[in-house]
């Protein structure tokens, strides 16, 4: 796209931002106000209209400005044109999209916010971070965050062209869906630590979790970890459910927005698990996950400890326009004990992880044409570490 497009959406971003939000949500504004971005809007369009370089058609200059006023409102909202509406209403909106990436758009690019553990993505190597450049060859620049989903929904074979941090050449990855869930809980001992992971909230896991909480405690356990790193999607019933399992007061979260019925969740005075508690966390603990975290951490409950969550747990909906197209945006936030918007920068831990030394990956030595990728050598645990460390655990070694 030239700079000269560019601007102009930039400029159209900031005119209808305020419009087309206050017709979203039946915000009042006042009527100088809307005439006079009308005015300035009107004649930015009529001067790129008489003197662009090219021509360019009317549809697509409003179908960009759109979407970046959707871009401006979150990461997470799109614009849909009228021309693009059969192909979404036909778009399987699965969250894992069948090969276990979730994603959103940064920088342009489809970036990767987590690959569900256990799925073919993770598996073939994708990482939280990665950003994916091309999909099948094609440019995910062009594309709005449901076409890179929909891609990645299909039955066939897709191959990624992926850049990852720390390098300049580009990976390739072959995906295939598979069938991955349900994702089970899983348990360990760590000396006299028990360590729970939960890789993905789904029916069933809370009453998992019940179990596993109910065997830790049958067996004298005091310490526990439980591991949230990775889980960026689900049910969020789940989640508020699990944090009720370690709970016995306080509220777990709550849901606001101007379009949505207000919700808060109190804990019961039931517990699975009453002894001392750690949390883990990473960049890709997201949605479900970040309101357990948020719960423990709000309620005082045990400590989080790791890296700030990504702020993504809100609630989305699809309005359709007039013009035939429409907007999937999110219009409502779930919040933390204190009543705070999560997606607002993340649950930031207790104790907090440096995990630069992590980002600096070994150069890869070239391999023959054909050959597979070389297994990579896997980083220290950081995060657990720590988490033993202040469980006076000195190894993250298991118990045999």
């Amino acid at each position: 796209m030239s700079k000269k497009k560019i601007a102009f959406l930039s400029v159209s971003v900031a005119l209808l931002l305020s419009l087309l939000a206050g017709a979203l949500f039946g915000q009042a504004t006042q009527k100088n106000n809307v005439f006079r971005y009308l005015s300035i809007f009107t004649e930015v369009y009529d001067l790129v209209s008489h003197n662009y370089v090219e021509q360019v058609p009317p549809d697509q200059l409003l179908d960009g400005a759109f979407s970046g006023v959707t871009d401006a409102i979150d990461e997470f909202s799109y614009y849909v044109p009228p021309a693009q509406m059969a192909a979404y209403k036909s778009f399987s909106d699965v969250e894992d999209n069948g090969v276990g990436l979730i994603v959103t758009k940064r920088f342009g690019y489809a970036f990767v916010i987590a690959a569900v553990p256990g799925s073919p993505a993770a598996k073939s190597g994708i990482e939280r971070g990665d950003f994916i450049e091309k999909i099948d060859g094609q440019p995910t620049q062009k594309m709005a965050v449901w076409q890179v989903r929909n891609l990645l929904r299909a039955t066939k074979p897709v191959r990624l062209q992926v850049l990852r941090g720390g390098q300049t050449k580009r990976d390739e990855f072959m995906l295939q869906q598979a069938s991955f869930h349900p994702l089970a809980i899983s348990t360990e001992q760590y000396g006299g630590v028990s360590y729970v992971k939960i890789p993905y909230f789904e029916k069933g896991t809370a009453a998992q979790l019940a179990t596993s909480l109910e065997n830790i405690r049958k067996n004298g356990n005091r310490k526990l970890i439980i591991d949230l790193r990775g889980n960026a999607g689900g049910d969020v019933d789940e989640a508020i459910t699990s944090a009720d399992e370690l709970l016995t007061s306080g509220m777990i979260t709550s849901i606001e927005g101007k379009k949505v019925d207000a919700k808060k969740w109190q804990a019961d005075r039931n517990t699975a698990y009453d002894g001392d508690l750690e949390v883990l966390t990473d960049g890709s603990t997201a949605s479900g996950a970040e309101i357990f975290a948020a719960a423990i951490h709000g309620n005082q409950r045990g400590k989080v400890v790791g890296v700030t969550t990504y702020g993504k747990s809100i609630v989305q909906r699809f309005i359709p326009l007039p013009s035939g197209g429409g907007v999937y945006m999110t219009v409502g936030h779930y919040t933390t004990p204190d009543m705070k918007a999560i997606k607002s920068g993340g649950i930031r831990p207790d104790v907090v992880v440096d995990l630069t030394s992590l980002a600096l990956r070994d150069p890869e030595p070239p391999a023959a044409k054909g050959a597979p990728r070389a297994a990579v050598k896997p980083k220290d645990d950081l995060i657990l570490q720590k988490a033993l460390q202040l469980f006076s655990e000195p190894a993250a070694k298991k118990a045999a």
